[in-house]
């Protein structure tokens, strides 16, 4: 069994729990997801079945959309409203102070990670140490935010579109931002709208995937469909196969997703000079 499920999670459910119901669902051992969603966060979960696994790291990698519902003048130990209350402050904000402060967010930025993330620290999960009381040093990690779309506004909350890069802290980001503007700030509620190429139009709840798995299992190749394709013959197959670079008249620098001569899924590989020749290069192979 090989392919990739989009799970949309619902609330109260983490995703190891998540990963629990797609094995039961496709009988399979062999499954991971690809970027961890808070438990009480909800939306587009993608996990992937047998070979596909091995994307993993690629689809992590790829860019999430969000849309969050942050209350300012509540601080948490969580950062949203799941945590303990640790401090509150009133909220003297207009409207344009809102917009200003969240535009000033947008670009490649520095973020630390929340205490409760599953960041390791020592050998150590950031949550459990939090979960003992302890508060760990954190390096500050650098993301990217393409986007913040500020909308629906009843202060003190109003909700946001964020689009950004892996590894980006939406918990961190509404916290920042209510800093930014002299108070405190915590997630009220949290949906993943888009990861990498899925949104949440190619997602399923667990009830639906649970009751007809086959009508949901995407083919691995759709992990890339914003890739083009070719089509290699038996000899040029076999080279990508073996893991060999193959001579090829392309575009050096583009990707592409590669196909054997029985027309299966082979490998995401990448047009690359090598001993003055363009070659294609394997970045990941499927077969």
């Amino acid at each position: 069994m090989n392919g990739i499920v989009i799970m949309d999670k619902p609330a109260g459910v983490t995703s190891f729990k998540a990963l629990g119901i797609i094995k039961k669902a496709y009988c399979t051992k062999r499954v991971g997801h690809t970027g961890t969603l808070d438990p009480d966060a909800t939306g587009v979960l993608p996990v992937l079945i047998g070979k596909a696994t091995r994307a993993a790291e690629l689809v992590t990698a790829s860019d999430k959309e969000y849309i969050a519902r942050v209350r300012l003048g509540v601080k948490t130990d969580t950062d949203d409203l799941s945590g303990q209350i640790l401090a509150q402050a009133p909220v003297d904000v207009s409207e344009s102070e809102l917009l200003k402060a969240a535009e000033s967010f947008v670009g490649e930025i520095e973020q630390i990670p929340p205490m409760y993330s599953a960041v390791s620290v020592g050998g150590q999960r950031l949550y459990d140490l939090a979960r003992k009381g302890i508060e760990a040093e954190r390096a500050p990690r650098r993301v990217t935010i393409h986007s913040i779309e500020i909308t629906d506004i009843a202060l003190p909350e109003f909700s946001m579109r964020v689009s950004c890069s892996k590894g980006t802290y939406i918990r961190t980001l509404a916290a920042d931002i209510a800093s930014k503007l002299n108070t405190f700030g915590a997630l009220c509620a949290l949906r993943r709208t888009r990861c990498g190429v899925f949104s949440l139009q190619d997602a399923h709840s667990p009830d639906e995937i649970a009751a007809n798995p086959a009508a949901y299992l995407r083919s691995t190749d759709s992990l890339f469909s914003d890739f083009p394709s070719i089509n290699l013959d038996e000899r040029m197959s076999r080279l990508v196969k073996n893991g060999v670079p193959a001579y090829f008249d392309g575009n050096e620098g583009e990707t592409l997703r590669v196909y054997d001569n029985n027309a299966d899924f082979i490998a995401l590989s990448k047009v690359c000079e090598i001993d003055s020749r363009l070659c294609l290069k394997s970045i990941k192979t499927f077969y």
